[in-house]
């Protein structure tokens, strides 16, 4: 059926779908560095809270322009909380799923019932290749470049990449 024999990666096939699971290999480093954004991140948002609710219910006369302020400044926060817990989020995730459609691919890093989800139209999709700098398989969408099954070895991640090709992108040259 599916001709793929990688080591730690799991094929499963049906009529709509084909679906890829990659081990990822952990950055400590970076976990450990969004782990600690996050909870400074959690203890900002919960005293900015309790410090806003005690400024508009203070009585001071500037209290509404300062609860305003405020209220900006928790806004602009919790737009940056959401770009850590992403971060957070795809640096904890242990697999990384590849469904692939007829006419869309979704790429998946699951952490419980969380994670990253990202999904990609099938007629944007250039081939996948093997990048040397980034030492994992890619493909272009658009103009984004899109990384994925970061931290295969690169003789399996060179399968990988022949397998995806030969199968969406059969008419092209691996130059």
């Amino acid at each position: 059926m599916v001709a793929l024999n990688i080591p730690g990666v799991v094929v499963e096939e049906n009529t709509e779908r084909l679906k890829i699971v990659v081990p990822l290999k952990r950055k400590w480093v970076y976990l450990t560095i969004y782990t600690i954004l996050l909870i400074t991140w959690v203890g900002m948002v919960v005293y900015g809270l309790i410090f806003t609710w005690q400024m508009a219910f203070s009585g001071a006369r500037f209290a509404f322009a300062f609860t305003a302020l405020l209220l900006l400044f928790l806004f602009l926060l919790y737009r940056l909380g959401r770009t850590i817990w992403r971060q957070w989020q795809y640096y904890v995730a242990g697999r990384e799923i590849l469904f692939l459609f007829e006419d869309h691919l979704v790429i998946r890093r699951p952490v419980s019932l969380l994670g990253i989800t990202t999904a990609y139209d099938r007629p944007y999709i250039r081939p996948f290749y093997y990048d040397e700098s980034q030492h994992s398989p890619a493909f272009e969408y658009g103009n984004l470049y899109v990384l994925f099954a970061i931290g295969l070895p690169r003789p399996e991640a060179e399968v990988l990449v022949r397998f995806l090709n030969g199968r969406y992108f059969p008419d092209v040259d691996e130059d």
